[in-house]
């Protein structure tokens, strides 16, 4: 269910859930008043200045991304972020804009930040039951765009959409980089109690009927060594406010079962793993380890002081590992 876990979220009981399914046409908020509401967050006013930009490949496929392009005369390889559940494009607003102690990417070559199918602003009609639907709409994006020897960076279940397009794709990601990315079969006492109630609870794809900031404060801060900011809980709020996008993380949290597991030892791309030393969502020694283990010559740069979200709470540290990883591999 990444990026945000709903661990102790304290959704009502199971009947509730299954009441609410009977509320038929409550798409909740909708994707043009969230798409608005996005952009009017403060945090977010770099990336909204420059707009969503949307490209059709065919009648069925829609991508919904925001580009930063390169200053003339750069020409580094582009770089595309994958964001994960349930979130938006617009969760690397602080690692490319806030102020840190390390320079920010923006500038050394094009940055894409796409919207996956079944999250955030994208069009609704895009459904997402499925990782592997998740990672076809990245390669799509790769595909319509034209883009090669990419970067691909993906966050959570992001991480998981980069790396299967990576192996399917592999002639036009030419480097990878996940952030406390899922992958591998969970055991039973590995999932958060949230997690639970959305892979087993009949009725737990009309959660958001239930949502509110209130319940998702807590679940939110669990995941962050600081506390959270005004800005990042009304982004998470919105997306899952949001019909289509709630019944998204549902399905694909019901999917997360470690699938293609065995190929992550096939992937061949240069990979940089960065990993909240807190993550309790896909801890260090028992994921990322093992990420390291089963990818040849992958780097593991452990982020101290962050959880599952190091590119919001460590930004330098996350910029500082990214720039080492890009710059050794030009």
């Amino acid at each position: 269910m990444k990026s945000a876990p709903l661990a102790k979220l304290g959704l009502a009981t199971a009947a509730l859930l299954v009441g609410a399914a009977s509320c038929v046409g409550c798409a909740g908020l909708s994707k043009s008043e969230l798409e608005t509401r996005l952009a009017g967050l403060a945090k977010n006013a770099p990336l909204a200045a420059l707009g969503v930009e949307r490209s059709s490949a065919t009648a069925d496929a829609e991508y919904a991304y925001i580009r930063i392009p390169a200053r003339a005369g750069e020409d580094a390889p582009p770089i595309v972020f994958v964001h994960g559940t349930p979130s938006t494009l617009y969760n690397w607003s602080a690692l490319l804009y806030e102020a840190a102690d390390e320079p920010s990417l923006v500038g050394e070559g094009d940055i894409y930040l796409l919207e996956v199918a079944g999250h955030g602003i994208a069009n609704s009609n895009l459904r997402a039951e499925t990782f592997q639907d998740c990672a076809d709409h990245v390669r799509g994006f790769l595909a319509a765009l034209d883009l090669r020897g990419v970067t691909l960076v993906g966050h959570s279940y992001g991480g998981e959409f980069a790396w299967r397009a990576a192996l399917d794709a592999p002639d036009r990601v030419a480097r990878l980089v996940l952030m406390d990315s899922s992958g591998y079969r969970r055991p039973d006492d590995a999932w958060l109690p949230e997690e639970h109630k959305l892979r087993e609870w009949p009725g737990a794809g009309f959660g958001y009927l239930l949502n509110s900031r209130e319940r998702l404060r807590p679940a939110l801060q669990l995941h962050f060594e600081a506390a959270i900011s005004a800005d990042q809980l009304e982004e998470m709020y919105l997306c899952c406010d949001n019909a289509s996008n709630w019944q998204a993380m549902t399905e694909l949290c019901r999917d997360e079962n470690g699938t293609r597991e065995v190929e992550i030892q096939r992937i061949a791309q240069p990979t940089l793993l960065v990993w909240g030393e807190r993550d309790i969502a896909y801890p260090v020694e028992t994921v990322a380890r093992r990420f390291e283990r089963d990818i040849r010559g992958s780097r593991l740069a452990v982020i101290e002081g962050a959880g599952h979200y190091p590119h919001e709470e460590r930004i330098g540290a996350v910029r500082r590992a990214l720039r080492e990883f890009l710059r050794g591999a030009r």
